[in-house]
């Protein structure tokens, strides 16, 4: 780091150190031509002042340095200076001949490529570019550095070619160290790293894109500590399997396609302090000879789960096994991770030693048995995560007089059979908890303390106690003033939340209170809530208007009467700021009540309104056109109220233009279908395919809206809707008069349903171009003329209901059209053909329809099914299990099905901090 060459600096520093340096005698300082080509490779450069006086401090060191060097620069560390601008190929710096080492680290070159005349620095040893915004390829002059004992071009943009790279292994025989983290190494043949040398220490390859096999001799190499591999997902490979035996400090090959087991001789890694083996596919067991790593600190075997094919999920091959005790022998641990495995059996009941361990996370395993107490009693855990196991009985440990958890901040027992009455003046002990998860232990209750002693949780942020046995409001929270998210939801909480038991809680952003016995609200807990859920609850008595920031105001599926408040939105109400309204509401949902009366037009000062659900209440109004100026309205759900009227007089200055469901259904709408609203559905055409390879749900991740649908003529409820789900449901009401012939350019639109009122005319041809359509329900109408050749274009139309029309001539055989049943076609008295017992004029006898059986046999589709219903809630995975088999497979689930799903977040520390040595 003191190799910051004296003239450089004096091309920064101001007249008073220029006049100290030239008092000096003249042998301390560089040759003329050396200091004329760093002052000139300056100028082209922007340096940041800041780093010019921080070095003031080495200035007369710098001096003596260069005198002992005879006035050559030999070295240049320029890192993290904030230097801007390009890296030129003439640039004055490639005639520093003697230049041993170089750091450019850290600063910003403008998406320059990296000029061959690094090449010319003969004696460089050591090169570092990271992080520098470099881009195209990497050139093959840099194979010419055959000097180099550590390169580091990671963090950039960069392209290296097979052959370049080739090279570049076979001549730097002196290299240590290879860092290239970042970079784009696909064009590569792994088989080339067999020619890396032997004196080869570190070798980081990180987000690389490499792909094939990558050769296991690698993991031989005599001097070899540092090992990355990790993101690399088509990278396949394994460990060997005999005769390892290196000075291995680091391991990972996380979030690659490495495969077999773990061998046994992972044990004779002596020196290891990290190794990370999570989310690859390791089958198998865990060997026990994992507990003689006596000197590892991180341990990471997490997410070897379901990999690849699904059917995979019910293999004997899967990595688990029963949980290895020799785990517990680590004892200079600080993080474990073995979550998402198919570990089995128990835990042991007594372990010494592991105070060094902060993290500690076995969830979603198969793990069962009783909690142990020595999880409680490690003086140094920090996060303790056993969530979604089959662990069972009552929580022992917490309610033992002489606990004393100091550091405890996470707490996860979420998703077991855990059972027992946990009294709160108990968890007071747990003083810097600040996330409690005891959610879906349907067996567990907490109750408060009778003889009132002190039971706060001083530093709770987020308390989760949904789905479990709880009686009453837990009042003892009240004094929790750093509380953000309270989850109570689905228990058996009865009667009101008195003002009492709401005050507090200034903090509070999420309160979910749904699937309980509430009857009324008397005020609502917090101040500046974002988020409250009181959905499926007895709520009775007026709508209460929510607070002033909520976002999120769910409260259908209750028994609320009257209208909706006139407050909700009202400028008047909430009052401005430099005149803007403060509403922020994103979800309003009241599905599901005894509401009357008109929908009140100050809603439409919610701008930032995305989702509203007044579905299944009395409200007796025309249809709402002002909502068409909330430029985010993406959900609106009408159905089974009493709206009435004409749609057809549609004012264009309403556009609704980012509306990707709308039902209208069950109302007592009349006139023609509104040909000027369907045109404006601008979000239903070509919506953008998720590109981040797991699925987006209207709502984001804070939080997901539901949506009841009808398929085939039955109503489920989908939790959670997903961004590319469109849906146009005008059913049962009284419109009349043809289908318009717009309805054919919302090519992303999945699921159309007019049937059930009197419509007239024929099926236009223009649906045939509804190229995602999955649901066509036209039934029950008046209908008539031929069925449309151009709908048997529609490839992922699994559900099809013509029934009950005029229509007339033969059903079309093309493509996948003779797969649906009678009941399809069913109540048209002039049709025939195929699947229909009456024949067309040629008395041809029906086909027998072929075989539906696809690239996904239907029981993998299953499985994939019920792991949606295990991840995002039964009703989701029952709910488009109903779709697949009544509507055959729908392209966005399909499509869905085959993305790798997302990585998990998971609460533990910065990938790159657990690596240190």
């Amino acid at each position: 780091m003191l190799y910051l060459i004296l003239c450089f600096l004096l091309g920064f520093f101001n007249s008073s150190l220029l006049s100290l340096s030239l008092s000096l005698p003249p042998t301390h300082l560089c040759r003329p031509e050396q200091s004329s080509a760093l002052l000139n490779f300056k100028s082209n450069l922007s340096p940041s002042i800041s780093y010019v006086y921080k070095n003031i401090t080495l200035f007369l060191l710098l001096i003596w340095i260069l005198g002992m060097m005879k006035g050559n620069v030999i070295g240049l560390d320029l890192s993290c200076t904030g230097l801007s601008g390009s890296l030129l190929s003439n640039s004055s710096l490639f005639s520093l001949q003697n230049l041993r080492w170089l750091n450019l680290a850290g600063n910003y070159f403008r998406n320059s490529e990296i000029p061959s005349e690094f090449g010319k620095l003969r004696s460089l040893t050591y090169l570092n570019l990271s992080d520098t915004g470099l881009t195209g390829l990497v050139p093959p002059e840099i194979s010419l550095l055959s000097e180099l004992v550590s390169l580091d071009l990671g963090l950039n943009f960069l392209l290296v070619r097979n052959h370049d790279f080739n090279m570049l292994v076979h001549n730097l025989t002196k290299l240590e160290n290879m860092i290239l983290d970042g970079m784009n190494l696909s064009l590569v043949e792994p088989y080339y790293f067999l020619n890396l040398t032997v004196s080869l220490k570190h070798l980081s390859l990180s987000h690389c894109y490499l792909q094939g096999n990558f050769p296991t001799q690698v993991f031989h190499l005599p001097y070899l500590q540092n090992i990355f591999l990790g993101s690399n997902p088509n990278l396949i490979g394994y460990l060997p399997e005999t005769n390892w035996s290196s000075p291995l400090r680091l391991l990972d090959v996380s979030e690659t396609s490495f495969s077999k087991g773990l061998p046994d001789s992972i044990g004779n890694l002596k020196h290891l302090k990290t190794l990370d083996l999570s989310h690859c596919v390791f089958m198998g067991s865990i060997p026990s000879a994992l507990g003689n790593l006596t000197k590892i600190t991180f341990l990471d075997i997490s997410g070897n789960m379901f990999q690849g094919n699904f059917m995979d999920f019910f293999s004997s091959n899967n990595f688990g096994g029963v949980f290895p005790p020799s785990a517990f022998n680590l004892t200079i641990l600080t993080f474990m991770d073995f979550s998402s495995n198919f570990l089995q059996g128990t835990l042991p009941s007594n372990i010494s030693g592991l105070s060094y361990l902060r993290q500690l996370y076995l969830s979603a395993n198969l793990l069962s048995g009783r909690v142990p107490g020595w999880l409680f009693s490690l003086p140094s855990l920090e996060d303790l995560d056993l969530h979604s196991n089959k662990l069972n009985g009552p929580i022992d440990p917490i309610q033992e007089p002489n606990l004393v958890l100091l550091n405890l901040t996470s707490l996860d027992l979420s998703f077991n059979n855990l059972s027992g009455n946990i009294k709160s003046c108990m968890l007071v002990k747990l003083r810097n908890l600040s996330w409690l998860d005891l959610s879906h232990n349907s067996l567990l209750s907490l109750t408060s303390c009778i003889n009132g002693a002190n039971s706060s949780l001083p530093m709770i942020i987020e308390f989760h106690f949904s789905s479990c046995n709880m009686q009453r409001f837990p009042s003892f929270l009240n004094a929790s003033k750093y509380l953000q998210f309270l989850d109570l939801s689905n228990n058996q909480i009865h009667g009101s939340i008195t003002k009492w038991e709401a005050e507090g809680w200034e903090n509070l952003a999420t309160l979910n209170l749904s699937m309980n016995f509430l009857t009324s609200v008397e005020q609502i807990p917090g101040k500046d809530l974002l988020v409250l859920d009181l959905r499926s609850n007895s709520l009775r008595g007026p709508l209460p208007t929510p607070p002033q920031n909520l976002s999120y105001f769910l409260i259908s599926n209750n028994e609320l009467v009257g209208e909706i408040p006139s407050k909700i939105c009202n400028l008047n109400c909430f009052g401005t700021f430099s005149d803007q309204l403060l509403v922020v509401l994103r979800t309003l949902n009241l599905n599901g009540n005894q509401l009357e009366g008109a929908v009140p037009q100050s809603l439409k000062n919610c701008y930032t309104l995305e989702v509203l659900d007044l579905g299944n209440n009395n409200i007796n109004d025309t249809f709402p056109y002002w909502l068409g100026t909330l430029t985010c309205l993406e959900v609106l759900v009408l159905r089974s109220n009493r709206f009435h009227g004409d749609i057809q007089n549609f004012n264009g200055t309403f556009s609704f233009s980012s509306l990707q469901v709308i039902d209208v259904s069950r109302n007592e709408f009349t006139g023609h279908l509104p040909l000027e609203l369907f045109e404006n559905f601008k979000a239903m055409r070509d919506i953008q395919e998720n590109k981040t390879g797991g699925p987006e749900y209207i709502g984001g991740d804070y939080y997901q809206d539901s949506v009841t649908v009808t398929m085939k003529g039955s109503d489920f409820n989908l939790e959670r809707i997903l961004t590319i789900f469109t849906i146009i449901d005008f059913s049962s009401n009284q419109f009349k008069g043809p289908i318009p012939k717009a309805i054919g350019e919302l090519n992303s639109l999945i699921v159309l349903n007019f049937s059930h009122n009197s419509l007239t005319g024929n099926i236009p041809p223009s649906l045939g171009k509804l190229a995602a359509l999955e649901s066509l329900d036209l039934s029950s109408n008046k209908l008539q003329g031929r069925i449309p050749m151009q709908l048997t274009n529609l490839t992922f139309l699994g559900a099809l209901n013509l029934s009950h029309n005029n229509l007339e001539g033969p059903i079309p055989l093309a493509n996948h059209f003779d797969t649906f049943s009678n009941d399809s076609f069913a109540g048209n008295s002039g049709l025939c053909g195929f699947p229909l017992s009456k024949t067309c004029g040629n008395d041809q006898e029906p086909k027998s329809p072929p075989s539906t059986v696809g690239d996904e046999s239907e029981i993998a589709l299953i499985w994939k099914i019920a792991a949606m219903g295990y991840g995002s809630g039964v009703v989701l995975g029952l709910s488009v299990g109903y779709i697949v088999f009544t509507t055959g497979r729908p392209r966005w689930l399909v499509k869905m099905m085959k993305r790798n799903p997302e990585k998990r977040m998971r609460r533990r520390i910065h990938r790159n901090g657990r690596r240190k040595n």
